[in-house]
């Protein structure tokens, strides 16, 4: 009598071929994914299978079976983190993944090839495609997604990990003189004059900005503290934690600076926002305040392509320019690390007492002011 195979069978198809079916718990069989030209090469399979079933390693190929846009949604449900983060996600997900091909099929039949595709496709959309930086982070995210499926032990590995993807090409940053602090200061309503000087002196982002309270400033020891940011998602404003622990941080002003916001604060409230929304009734809304205040400020001082975000790079150039160092620079960026200062910023000079700094960067200051003309924004290479 012969051996009973208990893991599976191999039967001899009318082509010729050999197919090779797994036997499972309650009797149902999983036929391999291809027939096989000889017995033996289907009974190799077959070995293999069980090898890895007793290794704890084996995967049902049926749970492979759901497609990629369905297990995207339940990746999605299952997500956590900041609002604005999962909202960015979804983003992605929506527009990038489940409407291609690719969020069509099996995840269990998605392999490189079909993911260099998608990259290709991605780069060809419209008239000059996709930026290599967004198709990057959709990439990214789908590894995820591919992650999550091998440890739900849906797929056996992601095949996401042999694939290359596009380099960002790096990014011009602008920065600005004392000079042309001052005109964008000047040329922007009364009440955000003291917006643009802490963003471009401070270092502090949009959100943080949006967020900090008349108790965050000690104009007496000549310092900012960060401890909340505030985004807008949908429509909707949450204020939160910084993102990362070194989002939340002190960083020292000037004196002549610290001298204007406590007379634009006297009387006010330590809960008090120090940037209201135009009406005075909450928060900004960032996005309509850019187009109501923002770019009119911009245009009419002369540098209509600056952005937001550019005034923490000029703060980190004034700082770099003053003399302080990369770890000082780095702490009070927000950075948890030198490395993103030294890659963004090039060489710094090594830092001194901080007060005398901080005369040193006055004196920078008022310098520029006295005798540097406004002039073109200054490109600074990433």
């Amino acid at each position: 009598m012969g051996r009973r195979r208990t893991f599976g069978s191999v039967r001899k198809l009318p082509s010729g071929r050999f197919q090779a079916r797994i036997e499972i718990a309650g009797g149902d069989r999983i036929k391999a994914p291809e027939t096989f030209e000889t017995r033996k090469a289907a009974e190799l399979w077959l070995s293999s299978q069980n090898v890895a079933r007793a290794e704890g390693t084996w995967i049902d190929r049926r749970e492979g079976a759901v497609t990629l846009a369905e297990y995207s949604e339940s990746w999605l449900a299952g997500r956590l983190g900041r609002p604005s983060t999962l909202v960015r996600d979804r983003g992605y997900v929506e527009r990038y993944i489940v409407g291609d091909r690719l969020g069509a099929m099996p995840i269990g039949h998605i392999q490189p090839r079909q993911i260099r595709a998608w990259i290709a496709d991605l780069g060809a959309r419209g008239t000059r495609g996709l930026a290599p930086a967004t198709i990057a982070k959709a990439g990214q995210i789908l590894g995820s997604i591919l992650d999550q499926a091998v440890a739900d032990r849906r797929i056996p590995s992601n095949p996401a990990v042999l694939v290359s993807w596009p380099k960002a090409e790096p990014l011009d940053l602008v920065v600005l003189t004392p000079a042309q602090i001052e005109e964008l200061a000047a040329a922007i309503d009364p009440r955000y004059r003291l917006f643009v000087l802490l963003g471009c002196y401070a270092g502090l982002r949009a959100g943080e900005l949006c967020a900090l309270r008349v108790g965050d400033v000690d104009t007496l020891a000549r310092t900012v503290r960060i401890t909340r940011t505030l985004t807008e998602v949908s429509g909707h404003l949450h204020e939160g934690p910084p993102k990362t622990k070194a989002g939340r941080r002190s960083v020292p002003i000037p004196g002549w600076l610290a001298e204007e916001i406590g007379l634009a604060l006297d009387g006010a409230l330590v809960d008090d926002l120090v940037f209201e929304a135009p009406r005075g009734d909450g928060p900004m809304r960032l996005a309509s305040w850019r187009t109501r205040y923002w770019r009119d400020a911009t245009k009419a001082a002369g540098i209509p392509d600056f952005r937001i975000h550019d005034m923490r790079h000029t703060a980190v150039s004034l700082w770099i320019a003053a003399g302080y160092d990369a770890r000082q620079i780095a702490t009070w960026a927000g950075h948890s690390s030198v490395v993103s200062v030294f890659d963004r910023y090039g060489h710094l000079i090594p830092g001194q007492d901080t007060a005398d700094l901080m005369d040193r960067l006055d004196a920078l200051r008022a310098a520029s002011l006295a005798s540097a003309p406004a002039g073109k924004l200054v490109p600074l290479r990433q």
